[in-house]
């Protein structure tokens, strides 16, 4: 009987002494964000179902900055057009993360979480959605 008194009180010790993993939950700035700024490049690019997503914009990176509400969309090198140049654009993201504003449009997020960002507009009658996914 002793032994397994002592036996359970070993037990009991070693799992007060190990560490316990806690899932910490971020809001949704922080995961568009990472915090402070977090750069994206574009994975999917839709219009009325049809993909959009030409290499031109493949390497382009979209980063946000939290601080100052920004997004920066930098254009690669590979280039949709000659005129084609760097723009900053004000954000907002709601505290429930279920619309981001870009400027004046507005975007339905349809996904957001550490990885991705998939977020739809309707413009001119026509869906557009955009996936986005961190740089690795």
């Amino acid at each position: 009987m002793k032994k397994i008194s002592l036996l359970l009180a070993a037990i009991s010790l070693i799992t007060a002494c190990t560490p316990i993993e806690k899932e910490v939950e971020l809001m949704p700035i922080d995961y568009l964000t990472a915090g402070q700024t977090k750069t994206w490049k574009l994975t999917q690019f839709k219009n009325a179902e049809i993909d959009q997503l030409v290499d031109c914009l493949k390497d382009d990176t979209f980063t946000f900055r939290k601080k100052e509400s920004k997004y920066e969309w930098s254009k690669g090198e590979s280039k949709c057009y000659t005129e084609d140049t760097d723009a900053v654009f004000d954000f907002k993201l709601t505290a429930d993360g279920s619309t981001l504003v870009i400027n004046e449009y507005e975007y339905k997020v349809n996904r957001l979480d550490i990885n991705n960002l998939e977020i739809e507009i309707v413009l001119n009658g026509h869906k557009q959605i955009l996936g986005y996914s961190t740089l690795k």
